[in-house]
């Protein structure tokens, strides 16, 4: 069995990610200090400088100061809002800064999680937040069909649970999907959704970095927005080399998936700024901290909504030991997530009447919550060669913190090499509409002590301890190949109606046969990789991990391909679809086209959990979409 080691890095900054301040640090007591960090003072030895130096900066990085306080004190003088936001995640962080806009509104913004820590912040260390108190570590119920190599066949779903939710531990890719995905909304019945409507919506949340500006196209990208994009102009040498040979296996090189063209191969843009992760909880909640009509509860798990008859009156959720109740005068906007968020209409009572009495649950309405879930399935497929690199030594990492807390330089201020992503279609080469998504992750010999990528999701000792013996001298290159389009799809179970009790996930991955087709003809044009006169000159040479389930297939056949993705199942983490958005006759929707529960008053959701279907694409900038234009139509209502 693996043995983790307590002193790695992951283990340290979890250490550093649960200090507010450093009191304990070489002895010293700090004084009151900026930003609401703690500073040593200065008549102190110069090493003792140095380390007061790197904690200050450090602080400046995630000080409580950045984000709005907790507001208990404020909710029970008076608790009856205008608004209430469940969810200050990629949507609900949007929705309650474009409401708070209104003076005359007051809104409470609940949160299960707390603040971003400086794990969150650190871009390439994104994958360190998963299994921590941040990550709300769900795993779905074992699958037949996919995930098993991991060790009880459930495949790891992180999600974000702190302020900003997944867009404070997501990998940061900026990718809107294809102009498609909205013209299909559109043409399920959901006026108002078609590409060329929601298009103002993406340019409103984004302000694209004034490096990019002159040289992007403005029909598609919006200049004045909170959230920062960028696509640094700075090409690592990897990334350069992985452009050349994704062309020489019949694809062109796309500046801008986001715009004219999608199709292709990429070096994605990213929502990160001065080297620093911008989720919704940087872009759009620290701007307002200060706001007086704005009141955060953190750390407090919503339980039921409160009902009289159809109409929502409030919310009930548990704050410590406490369970509390709030009321709302015009609506409560549910923005917790495609898991959270059926979780929470269920134990109201909003949901499958079968399941709910099953429950003993009362029903209040008959809606099929959970049902259509959809997700972002891949297979990785491996390529190494022979180096050198000492990158994760533990002295470079020392030294790589360093860099980074002092002068926000080095690896860890960037996603490079870690940013090319390629478009196709599988069946229809001159398509614009791609089916597959590839990210090409760059792992440089013994990742895992910066960061323990296959670890951290439970495989089985058989693949993980391969893994990490080809990567003590092996450079990686992990391709996931990415299902855009499933067939398959999912559902969100209600456990209980206990606030404690997770759901039950049912991924339902590969479950239709044209999923698995798909990933294998995909898989197969990324073998193609191995033969291009790019790939032999780095030495970089297709990899199969040694699997005992999969031995007794040809490795040149499709059989081991299948077998390889149903082992090594992986996940983009892009739940989507458990609340779907319809027209009044489509009886397998929940939500109207404007995001209001069916059949009740007061009460819309707003969060990935209504797509009626998966976007070609990264899930995140389409979520935020979704809350821009959900402003605008509360604004719409009630002024």
């Amino acid at each position: 069995m693996r043995q983790y080691a307590t002193d790695n890095s992951s283990s340290t900054l979890r250490e550093i990610n649960a200090r507010k301040t450093r009191k304990d640090v070489v002895g010293l007591q700090p004084e009151p200090g900026f930003g609401g960090c703690d500073v040593i003072p200065s008549d102190r030895s110069s090493i003792r400088q140095y380390v007061a130096i790197i904690l200050a900066a450090q602080c400046a990085l995630y000080s409580d100061d950045l984000w709005p306080e907790d507001d208990e004190s404020v909710f029970e003088e008076d608790p009856v809002y205008d608004f209430i936001i469940i969810g200050a995640g990629t949507a609900g962080a949007v929705v309650a800064n474009r409401l708070t806009e209104i003076p005359d509104w007051r809104v409470l913004l609940i949160e299960a999680g707390g603040n971003p820590t400086l794990g969150t912040e650190i871009p390439p260390l994104f994958i360190t937040n998963y299994g921590t108190k941040e990550d709300w570590n769900f795993r779905t119920a074992p699958q037949k069909k996919a995930c098993l190599g991991y060790t009880d066949k459930k495949c790891y779903w992180p999600r974000g649970k702190v302020l900003g939710g997944t867009s404070s531990i997501n990998g940061m890719y900026y990718v809107r999907g294809n102009k498609l995905d909205y013209d299909e909304w559109c043409s399920y019945g959901n006026t108002g959704w078609c590409y060329d409507e929601v298009l103002p919506y993406f340019k409103k949340s984004e302000n694209i970095s004034n490096e990019n500006r002159t040289e992007a196209d403005l029909r598609y990208h919006g200049a004045e927005g909170l959230i920062n994009v960028e696509n640094s102009r700075e090409m690592h040498p990897f990334e350069d080399m992985l452009l050349r040979a994704n062309e020489e296996i019949g694809l062109k090189i796309v500046d801008d998936v986001n715009g004219k063209e999608q199709v292709g191969v990429t070096r994605v843009f990213t929502t990160t700024k001065n080297s620093l992760r911008q989720s919704t909880a940087r872009a759009f909640l620290s701007p307002i901290r200060d706001r007086t009509n704005l009141h955060v509860l953190k750390n407090a798990l919503a339980h039921k909504l409160m009902l009289n008859g159809s109409k929502v009156t409030g919310v009930s959720f548990l704050k410590g030991p406490k369970e509390l109740t709030v009321g709302v005068r015009k609506e409560v906007i549910l923005s917790a997530g495609a898991v959270n968020t059926p979780k929470i209409l269920m134990a109201s009572g909003i949901g499958p009447e079968n399941l709910l009495r099953t429950l003993n649950i009362s029903v209040k309405v008959n809606l099929p919550v959970g049902e259509n879930l959809q997700d972002h399935v891949f297979a990785p497929i491996f390529f190494a060669k022979q180096s050198r690199d000492d990158s994760n030594s533990l002295l470079n990492i020392q030294k790589m913190f360093a860099s980074y807390v002092l002068r926000r330089e080095g690896p860890l201020g960037t996603l490079s090499p870690q940013r090319v992503v390629s478009f196709f279609n599988t069946t229809y080469k001159n398509s614009s509409y791609p089916d597959v998504q590839n990210i090409f992750v760059v792992l440089a010999p013994n990742q895992s002590n910066l960061v323990d990528i296959f670890g951290e999701h439970r495989f089985s000792d058989e693949f993980h301890e391969q893994f990490e013996e080809l990567n003590k001298n092996n450079v990686i290159l992990a391709v996931y190949v990415t299902l855009l389009q499933p067939r398959s799809s999912g559902r969100i179970i209600l456990r209980s109606d206990k606030v404690e009790d997770d759901p039950i996930i049912d991924a339902g991955y590969f479950n239709h046969d044209h999923d698995m087709k798909t990933l294998v003809k995909a898989m197969k044009e990324i073998i193609k990789l191995n033969n291009t006169v790019t790939f032999n000159k780095e030495n970089l040479k297709l990899h199969w991990m040694k699997l005992k389930s999969c031995e007794i297939f040809n490795v040149n056949s499709d059989e081991f391909l299948e077998c390889v993705a149903r082992e090594l199942t992986g996940t983009l983490y892009h739940a989507v679809g458990s609340v779907k958005m319809g027209p009044v006759d489509d009886e397998k929707s929940v939500v109207n086209e404007e995001l209001k529960v069916k059949n009740v008053e007061n009460l819309r959701v707003v969060d990935a959990s209504v797509m009626p279907k998966i976007t070609r694409g990264n899930t995140m900038a389409p979520v935020v979409m979704i809350a821009e234009k959900a402003g605008d139509m509360v604004k719409n209502k009630w002024l």
